[in-house]
């Protein structure tokens, strides 16, 4: 069986995405002829269709409101490089090599669906891009979404082109040399290829793919946090067991309560609810009595996985709405060859993933706000039973009392990033504005809520890596045997990477390593 990913228009998959991305899984196109005799069928009608004099948009017409202007068949040509060049405007960073990499498979996957009319070299030019490294460089300012990705997804047909800039081990090259170092000649863009590569979703859609499996890793180190703050709060049980999730009805709650019980159970300093009770003891003959222990603990824990159950069944629909993205047709015109139909459209909107950020982001946002309130009940010393700020007990050193802070800027760093988090998370789909002579009067947004999105997650990382470390320092405080062997596990661990802190140092290089190391690893994702 080939190890590669096979690339048909209608079965990619986040994951596909991610290891050709990140893993630089190579693609290829299905062996049967089918497939080519698809892609050839479509690009003859568009063909023949053209023959006919009659106007095709973007084909043998201006772009948007410019679609009154009609041109010859033999101006077609030169008409794609005129999109492709006028639409090099795009600014400021460029997306990393690994996103670049992913919206290459996205427009590929999408053109080989068999209704952009594109010919199979181009296609296969694509592919080659992918499996020799060629990467065209994108800067991420530029799109409204609706006509698609429009201008950073010119800086892919251009590269196709031999011009502008692409990535190649590990530099940044003009693309004709880049194409040259690969062995690969450039293409030259005939009728419709120009605005088949460009008119669609596909940058707003690889960095929602993306995202969506850094957010699954986030959600996973939530419930771990939350499970591991119960145990350093003697915290009950009660709220996690499946009963109570069940009756409630929703399904990420019941995952989210079913991770968290596994951190908690075993774990010494995690009161079972029945002997709390005992602890308790009945009031008897009193009509008043104050106990040691609270029945019930505080909503940033008790209420967790009704919190992060949210961004789980939320990432459960964003799965569906990203995958149909993936395998969509999404560019305008559609040629149908099985009906001989040209459709004049808009399936490059990006509503869909404009609005799964949004409300992805929306989720992360509350996560990251439950972090927060968290990070305080075991920093405060009013809270934790330990000590201030977690420094390390100094009753035997009086010389040292009183100098030390421990934990309490790190307390101030997550509040900072938790806050500009709530600023990312506000909706970006609403803030439609009308551009392009009014053609665009109503779009999308889409690149911008990834966009937003994925500087999100880079922020939660960070944040989560604050608020492990004060984990991991509480836990030594308490003593690692007090917690179950899932606790030991991440413990032994991030304990690679961050040390115990004996007396006050700038935790900065310390956080960035973890905050990579949780970005990296699958440790959360393997603790059942």
């Amino acid at each position: 069986m080939s190890n590669k990913i096979i690339v048909n228009g209608d079965a990619l998959k986040i994951k596909d995405v991610y290891d050709v991305s990140l893993k630089n899984k190579e693609v290829s196109f299905p062996d049967d002829l089918s497939f080519k005799n698809k892609i050839n069928k479509c690009r003859d009608f568009l063909e023949s269709y053209i023959k006919k004099g009659y106007p095709v948009y973007g084909v043998t017409t201006g772009f948007g409101d410019s679609c009154h202007n009609q041109i010859s068949p033999e101006k077609s040509e030169l008409l794609q490089r005129s999109l492709v060049n006028f639409h090099g405007v795009g600014f400021g960073n460029f997306f990393s090599e690994e996103e670049c990499r992913a919206v290459t498979l996205v427009r590929l996957n999408s053109n080989a669906k068999g209704y952009s009319a594109v010919r199979l070299e181009v296609l296969e030019l694509m592919r080659d891009f992918l499996n020799n490294g060629i990467v065209p460089v994108i800067p991420e300012l530029g799109s409204v979404g609706a006509s698609g990705d429009l201008t950073p997804l010119s800086y892919l047909a251009a590269a196709l082109m031999g011009e502008r800039k692409c990535y190649y081990k590990g530099q940044i090259l003009d693309a004709k040399d880049g194409l040259k170092k690969a062995g690969l000649k450039p293409v030259k863009l005939q009728a419709k290829e120009g605005l088949a590569l460009m008119n669609g979703t596909s940058v707003m859609t690889a960095i929602a793919a993306l995202a969506y499996v850094d957010i699954e890793k986030l959600a996973n180190i939530s419930d771990f946090l939350t499970g591991v703050t119960v145990g350093i709060l003697n915290g009950n049980d009660i709220p996690y067991r499946s009963k109570v999730s069940e009756i409630k009805n929703h399904p990420g709650q019941l995952e989210s309560a079913e991770k968290i019980y596994k951190v908690v159970e075993d774990t010494k300093r995690v009161h079972k609810y029945e002997h709390l009770l005992n602890k308790i003891g009945t009031i008897e003959e009193n009509q008043y009595k104050k106990t040691d222990f609270k029945i019930q603990d505080r909503y940033s824990v008790r209420c967790a996985p009704q919190i992060t159950g949210v961004l789980r069944d939320t990432l459960s629909f964003s799965k569906v709405w990203i995958e149909n993205e993936l395998n969509s047709a999404n560019d305008n015109p559609l040629i149908d060859a099985e009906n001989n139909i040209i459709y004049n459209s808009g399936n490059f909107y990006g509503g869909h993933m404009s609005c799964a950020c949004d409300y992805l982001r929306i989720a992360l946002a509350n996560i990251s706000d439950l972090s927060e309130k968290q990070a305080e009940l075991i920093v405060d010393g009013k809270y934790n039973s330990l000590t201030e700020n977690l420094i390390p007990d100094l009753e035997g050193s009086p010389e040292k009392q009183g100098l030390f802070h421990g934990f309490k800027a790190a307390q101030i760093s997550i509040t900072a990033l938790c806050s500009e988090i709530q600023f990312l998370s506000a909706p970006v789909s609403i803030h439609s504005r009308p551009t392009e002579a009014m053609n665009q009067d109503k779009v999308s947004l889409g690149t911008i809520s990834a966009r937003k999105l994925r500087e999100m997650v880079d922020l939660l990382y960070i944040q989560f890596g604050i608020h492990l470390a004060a984990v991991l320092q509480a836990i030594d405080l308490i003593g690692k045997n007090e917690f179950n062997g899932r606790v030991q596990k991440v413990y032994n661990e991030l304990r690679k990477i961050v040390a115990f802190v004996k007396e006050d140092r700038p935790l900065d290089n310390e956080i960035r390593a973890l905050s990579k190391f949780l970005k990296e690893s699958e440790i959360f994702n393997n603790l059942d």
